[in-house]
């Protein structure tokens, strides 16, 4: 928001956004979960970088509250990949008690940009501010390196309740736009692969569609 000079709105945005989210769930007609997205802040923590702890709780706070406000349910953290992001993400649901989860994405490598990997993640769960009602991987570089993450936790938390959430492939560049090559029969099979390896919430990310 910072980049567009919209930072003094982080609260209203969010408790909008979650208010239409809100307003679709209730007209489901079953039990649907409204989670509120919270994403990096685009920082380098201390002592990595500039951004002060205090001053990440406060951010994720703020968007915390309007989230919360405007009818979410949880606070769903994502795309994280350093402990100190998600401590303070954590902290920030804890100050205003609010259910908390929490993904991170893991690359090729089987680490987050940070060096984070699938069980020193599992290890550290227990120690956030907010305990995680659920954890697990989001996003990085498709299904086949998202189950191996989801292994990787599994055998570190059997007993966990697991979220798997892959892009829907690898991003291409196609004439002037990014495409996924997953389809619909990938993503299923991936799904089936997720629930069998320990996956309780399994969905989509980046190049996720409705089919």
């Amino acid at each position: 928001l910072k980049l567009h000079n919209a930072q003094d709105r982080a609260s209203e945005l969010n408790r909008i956004a979650a208010e239409l989210a809100r307003e679709c769930v209730d007209k489901a007609g079953r039990p649907v979960i409204v989670a509120g997205s919270m994403g990096p802040t685009g920082e380098l923590l201390e002592p990595v970088g500039p951004l002060t702890h205090d001053s990440a709780v406060e951010m994720f706070q703020e968007q915390a509250e309007g989230l919360i406000a405007g009818g979410a349910d949880v606070l769903w953290a994502e795309t994280i990949s350093s402990e100190e992001e998600m401590r303070a993400a954590s902290e920030a649901a804890a100050n205003i008690g609010a259910p908390f989860c929490g993904t991170m994405s893991f690359d090729t490598a089987g680490r987050t940009m940070m060096g984070v990997t699938s069980r020193g993640y599992a290890g550290i769960t227990g120690t956030l501010p907010a305990f995680p009602i659920a954890f697990g991987a989001n996003c990085g570089t498709g299904a086949p390196d998202l189950m191996r993450t989801v292994l990787g936790l599994s055998e570190a938390a059997p007993d966990a309740a697991l979220i798997a959430k892959a892009n829907a492939g690898i991003p291409k560049y196609v004439d002037g736009i990014i495409e996924y090559d997953g389809t619909p029969e990938l993503m299923g099979d991936y799904a089936v692969l997720a629930r069998d390896a320990g996956a309780r919430i399994i969905g989509g990310c980046c190049g996720s569609k409705p089919e």
